[in-house]
Parts: structure tokens; C-alpha cells; sequence
């Protein structure tokens, strides 16, 4: 492997984000499939039981990094390697956040459940299937439960409208709604790691190969989208990259090295408001030409504690995100370049959605 050069290195301190999730495969393996015949499976069970490696399925093992046992495990499984016997056939590399970060964080993620074909905003007007949805107080990144609307007024909340959706079921049951923040906390900023250039080159032209506009900061990417001037002495980056140098080739969620780190965000777009949106996958027409934009809920930190307190959620069901007041130099600030996020529904859509609900619902 090519040296590369210093693009700031890691402290124990910040390896103690990091954990490794892999899978060993029999020599000549070819992907996913191959990983699953009797010589893999033979081989990776001798392996995971002679390092004594955290096992969560019959394929996968896991490291934490946070310690010199776990680096030190990870070098092992380096030597097995070596020896022509098994090779690293996938791996991804997770970021962490400990309680203080968590604590400390300004914005999270509210992670939500997908109850499948129980909401559409397909139609002309959003609706939802009352019998179908499981016990929750928000599904489907962006429907809210009448008791979170009824909360977040009683909590003096700010930045968020609510649609009532129309039910679509035979069945009456409790109301559900849109909520639409006022507000977007911008595209986000990629992970100083990622190399914005090489992922356009590969997946510009291609949007079946990408999970997001190319407009919105990256924190998920395989080893190929690596910035080539990381540095190779790195006390985490060497060991793994060495690991999977042969699978630098192949972007393929099935094999090769991934990376999964913590969305960043620009302090600059922050709004002065409780909730937020950001894009959930990419803005486009569906077969009848009809312009979908879907979004995700961002809660701020008063408004997390908040929900917490009046039992609608756990801490569970929020990812923190950082947030980053002065990007690094390298980094190119997305909401510098690109225009504001629009909302899911655009002024006039609005408009004609509020007729809609007015008519439904007599408000």
C-alpha cells in the first residue's frame, strides 16, 4: 500500500469511538456468497474461537478499539490472515459516541420505526392505516402521534407545524400526523476522512449507487472513498486498512472495508428553533411526476430532554450529532456551495394540503 501522509492522527482518547464488526472468509472467496460455504464457515469458526473474538452471528465478529486488548486482538486476527488460511472478506468500522459526547450534544436524530405500507405520502394527501402501527409516538422518520403534538404544545416547543393525515384504514383509531419543521439544519459536512471527489467520479451518474443527494455531507463510505493522503501510521487506520488492503477495489456494501461515523453538521446553520429537518434519502419525481421530498426529524437538545421527561421516548431513540464550528481546511462547505434544503412541501403545496385538511377534518 501506497504511504500516505499525515491527515491528523488519533489519541486513545478518540479510539474509544471506535469499533470494528468483520467477517473472515476461506481464501478466494468472492463476496457474500462465497462467504457462506462449508470451507468459510469451517475456517472462520476455528479463528473466532481460537482469538475468543464477540461473535453476534455465525458470519460476523467484533472488536472494540477502544483498548490496547482490542487493537492488540485485531493484530492477531492480522496474523491468521497471514498465514493464507482465511482472508478479511468484510468489515465495518463504526464511530461512537460516549455518554459525555452524547450529553454535550446540541442535535440528534430522532430514529423511528418503519411500519411498512401503513403511511403514504405518495397519494395526494398523506394518510395512514390505523390497524397496522406498532405502540410509538413517531414512525416512518417524519408521522408523530397525537400525544407528541399534544406534548410539544404543552411543553412550549418551538419550530414545528403538524398535517393531520386522513385514515386510509376501515377501522377509527387514534389520530397521526405530519410534522413539518420550520427550519433545516443544512447538508451537512462530510467526514474529514472521505474523499468528496472520488465518490462523485464513481457514483455522480449513478444515484442507484448513493443513499443521499450529493448535495448532503457524507458520513458513510466504503475504503475506496478514502482520502488518499491519510496517514498510513495511524493508530487505528494501519491495522485496518492493512487488514482489508486486498479489497480496496470493490465498493460493494458485501465486501471490503466500510466506515460508518457520526453525522457532522455546520454550527452556522444552526436555526434558533427546538426541531429541524434534514433529507431522508434523495429529492425526486415518482412515476406520476409528483416531486417527493422526504425528511427526517432533528430535536434539539432542550427539546430531547423534554420528550424524555414526559415518557414519549427513551434516550434510545435519538442519535447524536456533532457539531462542527470551524470545518477543516480540506473540507468543502457544502451549504456554502449548494442552496438551502427545501422543506418537504413547498409554500404553495402547503397551501393546498391546509384546503385539503380544512375540508377533512373541519379546522
Amino acid at each position: 500500500m501506497a504511504a500516505r501522509r499525515s491527515c491528523g492522527t488519533l489519541d486513545d482518547t478518540d479510539m474509544a469511538r471506535f469499533e470494528i464488526d468483520f467477517r473472515l472468509d476461506a481464501p478466494g472467496s468472492g463476496g457474500f456468497a462465497d462467504a457462506l460455504t462449508e470451507d468459510s464457515e469451517r475456517m472462520r469458526a476455528r479463528v473466532y474461537r481460537k482469538l475468543r473474538l464477540k461473535v453476534h452471528s455465525n458470519a460476523w465478529a467484533r472488536i472494540n478499539l477502544s483498548s490496547e486488548r482490542g487493537r492488540d486482538t485485531l493484530r492477531k486476527v492480522h496474523e491468521e490472515c497471514k498465514s493464507g488460511l482465511v482472508v478479511a472478506g468484510a468489515g465495518t468500522v463504526t464511530e461512537l459516541l460516549d455518554e459525555h459526547e452524547t450529553a454535550a450534544a446540541h442535535w440528534f436524530l430522532l430514529v423511528t420505526r418503519t411500519a411498512d405500507d401503513s403511511f403514504s405520502l405518495w397519494d395526494e394527501y398523506p394518510s395512514y392505516k390505523p390497524g397496522s402501527l406498532p405502540a410509538a409516538h413517531a414512525l416512518n422518520h417524519t408521522f408523530v402521534s397525537a400525544a407528541f403534538v399534544a406534548a410539544y404544545e404543552r411543553l412550549k416547543l418551538r419550530g414545528l407545524s403538524f398535517l393531520r393525515c386522513r385514515n386510509a384504514g376501515r377501522k377509527a383509531g387514534p389520530g397521526w400526523f405530519v410534522a413539518l419543521p420550520d427550519h433545516s439544519l443544512g447538508h451537512g459536512l462530510d467526514h474529514p476522512w472521505f474523499e468528496r471527489n472520488l465518490w462523485i467520479r464513481d457514483v455522480g451518474d449513478a444515484p442507484a449507487k448513493r443513499t443521499s443527494s450529493i448535495e448532503m455531507g457524507q458520513n458513510c463510505f466504503h475504503q475506496r472513498w478514502l482520502r488518499s493522503d491519510l496517514v498510513l501510521d495511524d493508530p487505528l487506520l494501519e491495522p485496518v486498512l492493512d487488514l482489508f488492503a486486498t479489497q480496496a477495489a470493490d465498493e460493494s456494501n458485501l465486501s471490503g472495508l466500510r466506515f460508518v461515523t457520526v453525522p457532522r453538521f455546520w454550527t452556522e446553520t444552526y436555526p434558533d428553533a427546538d426541531f429541524a429537518y434534514v433529507p431522508w434519502g434523495e429529492d425526486g419525481p415518482n412515476r406520476e411526476g409528483k416531486m417527493m421530498r422526504f425528511r427526517q426529524l432533528m430535536v434539539s437538545r432542550k427539546a430531547r430532554q423534554a420528550l424524555i421527561d414526559a415518557r414519549l421516548f427513551s434516550g434510545k431513540a435519538f442519535l447524536a450529532v456533532r457539531s462542527v464550528a470551524l470545518p477543516e481546511n480540506h473540507l468543502e462547505v457544502l451549504d456554502k456551495r449548494y442552496d438551502p434544503v427545501p422543506p418537504m412541501y413547498t409554500a404553495e403545496e402547503l397551501v393546498a394540503l391546509r384546503s385539503k385538511e380544512r375540508s377533512l377534518f373541519a379546522v
